[in-house]
């Protein structure tokens, strides 16, 4: 069984800090996490999504690799890594792991959960 837990803080830094506090938690392992995103909300009322890894940076490192790999047997590592690089990063930003970005937009708002730390 999975669960959900929301913690609205009041400022953005203190909900980066505790990101990086469970990330060190789950290395040493005390804790186990499928994902854990920090949701900021700017000015203008519009929602971002801070995601632990950065999927599309991911993506193109492996692109990458195969890429030149592959470029290798037709004998042009230089076009087969620039290719790979734009395929994986583009199949990184494509991708979703752990909860879905759209249920997250959905779902938490501002304001609905308080805890006090």
């Amino acid at each position: 069984m999975s669960d959900l837990i929301v913690i609205e803080f009041g400022d953005k830094e203190t909900a980066f800090e505790l990101r990086a506090e469970l990330a060190k938690m789950q290395k040493e392992y005390l804790i186990e996490m499928e994902d854990v995103v920090v949701v900021t909300k700017n000015e203008k009322g519009k929602v971002k999504l801070h995601q632990a890894v950065n999927l599309t940076a991911a993506g193109a490192v492996g692109g990458t690799f195969w890429g030149m790999l592959i470029g290798m047997i037709f004998l042009n590592p230089l076009l087969g890594a620039a290719v790979g690089a734009g395929a994986g990063a583009l199949s990184g930003k494509l991708r979703d792991i752990g909860i879905s970005d759209d249920f997250i937009q959905r779902t938490v708002k501002p304001g609905l959960f308080r805890a006090g730390i």
